[in-house]
């Protein structure tokens, strides 16, 4: 047994142990590579393709999907397998919207909207001509069951009205308006 102290190896207060200047230049080398880290972060950004952070290229051609295959989501959006599409020039009221029949009660349009699509789709193969991404992100396209247009019919129907980026559908709306067909059946202004 020894009767010298343990010996110290480290001391309770390092700026004493080498002086008061100690941790200044390793403050410079930490600042330095944080520097450095980040102009190397943004030459990355710039230089890399925009697509390496995850984003999609815009989608095209055409996706086709057999009856089991084919789910309503909204009134004018399918989702055909794996991939969500919005019918391209077609607005449809969200459901929970209520318009107003002619005797003046009032009725959730929105769930006609999402019912009417549904039997335009059931049973039916799908096949959607694909035309990019509406303002969401979302695919948007065309989509047909077997010789029927599915976004012209849902605006000559009623359920949907067209929107500015395809005025060849507004005939169809003008017509549906005029006859009260379906969100028009009282008026509605949707």
């Amino acid at each position: 047994m020894s009767i010298r102290p343990p010996r110290r190896i480290f001391t309770s207060q390092p700026g004493n142990a080498r002086g008061p200047m100690a941790g200044v230049g390793m403050g410079r080398t930490v600042m330095a590579g944080l520097v450095g880290a980040g102009i190397g972060a943004l030459v990355m950004l710039l230089a890399l393709p925009s697509d390496l952070f995850g984003r999609v290229p815009t989608p095209s051609g055409s996706i086709r999907a057999q009856a089991t295959d084919v789910a309503v989501i909204d009134g004018n959006t399918l989702r055909l397998q794996e991939t969500v599409i919005r019918l391209q020039g077609v607005a449809a009221p969200p459901r929970g919207f209520s318009c107003r029949k002619a005797d003046g009660a009032s009725f959730d349009c929105g769930a006609a909207a999402v019912a009417a699509l549904a039997d335009l789709v059931r049973g039916r193969a799908i096949l959607c001509h694909i035309a990019g991404r509406d303002v969401s992100g979302l695919t948007q396209g065309m989509c047909e069951a077997g010789d029927t247009d599915i976004n012209r019919r849902l605006v000559a129907d009623g359920w949907a009205r067209a929107r500015a980026d395809t005025p060849a559908f507004t005939p169809e709306e003008n017509r549906a308006r005029s006859d009260q067909r379906g969100l028009w059946r009282g008026g509605a202004s949707f």
